[in-house]
């Protein structure tokens, strides 16, 4: 059992949001990530690792522990790789203020999120991935957003599209984009992806290495 002043204190080290009791005590649980915390001798183990996720049954090490990574093979950016953590998501466009310069930006210069996109990717998620309502630009449910990838490739979006990484796999998501996105030649609103697929956003030609 945790005392109950400390439990007050304490937050969810993945969204940081508040926690509860769960198991008579055994446990203490967060409700936007579905992840349970397991209590050892009166001490809460705060480690997203040692978590139990309550969708599975899993520990969250399980499915958490790997990184989905992707390499530009044709377009403008060719050779760019990027990579994207468990339980993350990242999203793909354009540079409007500079377009011949190519980074990964922090989340506090990231592309803009208004409303209706917020509504599409949490459609995406709660079909694809099964997951939570959002609660700020950061945490999307226990999706974690992080630095965007813009390209120089004027043929794309300012926002084109998303990539996630779940339980459930690696997903892309087409975020509206003018000129739509592709995996494997074939148009797709969100789809889940396997090793070697290709997606095309303009000129560019992204292929997922697993």
């Amino acid at each position: 059992m945790v005392n109950k002043k400390l439990q007050e204190i304490l937050v969810c080290p993945q969204c940081k949001g508040s926690l509860t009791a769960a198991d008579g005590g055994k446990s203490l649980s967060c409700k936007t990530c579905q992840l349970k915390y397991p209590v050892r001798d009166g001490i809460p183990v705060m480690l997203v690792d040692e978590a139990i996720d309550t969708r599975s049954g899993k520990q969250a090490e399980e499915f958490r522990g790997g990184v989905a990574a992707f390499k530009v093979i044709d377009g403008p950016n060719k050779g760019l790789s990027f990579h994207i953590d468990c339980m993350t998501c990242k999203a793909i466009g354009r540079s409007i203020a500079d377009p011949n310069k190519t980074t990964i930006f922090n989340i506090d210069v990231s592309l803009a999120l208004d409303e209706g996109t917020k509504g599409l990717i949490q459609h995406y998620l709660s079909r694809q991935f099964k997951d939570q309502k959002a609660t700020n630009n950061e945490v999307m449910g226990s999706f974690k957003r992080t630095g965007d990838v813009i390209l120089d490739d004027m043929s794309i979006s300012r926002l084109h599209a998303m990539f996630f990484y779940g339980e459930a796999g690696v997903g892309v998501l087409d975020m509206v984009s003018k000129n739509g996105t592709f995996v494997n030649g074939e148009e797709i609103e969100s789809c889940l992806l396997k090793k070697g697929d290709a997606i095309e956003i303009g000129e560019t030609k992204i292929i997922f290495e697993g």
